[in-house]
């Protein structure tokens, strides 16, 4: 018998908040680790505060990884005193996120070119902190061959897991992540391997096991904003009636809507909130295209809600 694979919800600025892990876990509960969206220091050396709100226990109804994004070993130093001052016992380092604006300063995967930057960080990491860590990376910034030089670096510290999304930066999420340089990093990485990248339906998935032979942690971010229901599809191959599939649907949207509700500065952004949202959970219904459509034209709260209904009885 397969074990049942574990499902870890990946990082997204802007989208996994803890209104949107929470509501996820309640309604769902098919997810095995979620971690937050990155914390970074400031140019003052401070963390904002929405970042901040991430990991104040009170804030999680689930177990939360931090994931953090130092440059060098006193930002790491820094941002691990303050989480760990919460109470957490493992912290994610973030060396995957591809953005010009991120990389540029050295941080995510702008540290994939300089091997010894890495050794220092987790050097510092493992001296300092009776903690866990984990790290999560991509294949390089500009080249392939970049993760190459990393792996025995990796290989020599106790890090719980490597989440690899197997595409350099520079490509950001264009073209296909490769599946080849997957398998060739977790033949010669020591240590738990997760993959990430390009799992949006359960064929997708389907397929991807079928490459990855034997692989058995997956980190999805994109397919479960798109689709909530993919985690218990993979696991357990559940699916739902559509009477049912609409009911925890709309449960698990007002559930987002009332929590945003409650720190929205007006009812504009929390319909921007809301639309931010939709293009993605628009691909659970018939029509994405139609549905993305009609939220985007809702300006109004009262005209969203009227949208809202709209939307749900059209699909009965």
């Amino acid at each position: 018998m397969k074990d049942t694979p574990q499902i870890y919800l990946a990082p997204m600025q802007g989208f996994t908040d803890f209104v949107y892990r929470n509501a996820l876990h309640r309604h769902f509960n098919s997810i095995d680790k979620y971690f937050t969206p990155y914390l970074v220091l400031e140019n003052d050396g401070s963390v904002r505060n929405s970042k901040l709100k991430e990991i104040f226990p009170e804030n999680n109804d689930q177990v939360v990884i931090p994931q953090i994004l130092p440059a060098n070993e006193e930002e790491l130093v820094r941002l691990t005193d303050l989480i760990a001052g919460y109470g957490y016992h493992e912290i994610n380092i973030n060396m995957a996120c591809p953005y010009p604006m991120v990389t540029r300063r050295g941080r995510g995967a702008g540290l994939l070119p300089s091997p010894e930057k890495i050794e220092m960080l987790l050097k510092t990491a493992f001296s300092k902190f009776d903690l866990q860590f984990s790290v999560k990376l991509r294949a390089g910034l500009e080249s392939f061959q970049e993760i190459e030089a990393i792996i025995p670096i990796l290989n020599q510290y106790p890090l719980t897991e490597i989440i690899l999304h197997p595409r350099i930066a520079s490509q950001l999420y264009k073209g296909a992540a490769d599946k080849a340089l997957f398998r060739s990093v977790r033949d010669k990485i020591s240590l738990p391997l997760i993959y990430n990248g390009d799992i949006f339906t359960l064929n997708d998935f389907e397929i991807c096991s079928q490459e990855l032979e034997g692989q058995s942690g997956w980190m999805i971010g994109r397919g479960i904003l798109s689709d909530p229901f993919l985690p218990q599809k993979i696991k357990y191959g559940q699916e739902y009636d559509n009477a049912t599939k609409l009911k925890v649907l709309k449960a698990f949207h007002d559930d987002l809507f009332g929590n945003y509700s409650l720190s929205a500065a007006n009812d504009r952004q929390l319909i921007i909130k809301m639309t931010q949202h939709w293009e993605y959970l628009s691909h659970s219904f018939i029509d994405p295209h139609k549905t993305y459509k009609k939220i985007k034209k809702a300006t109004r709260l009262d005209r969203y809600q009227n949208v809202i209904t709209e939307i749900f009885n059209q699909q009965e």
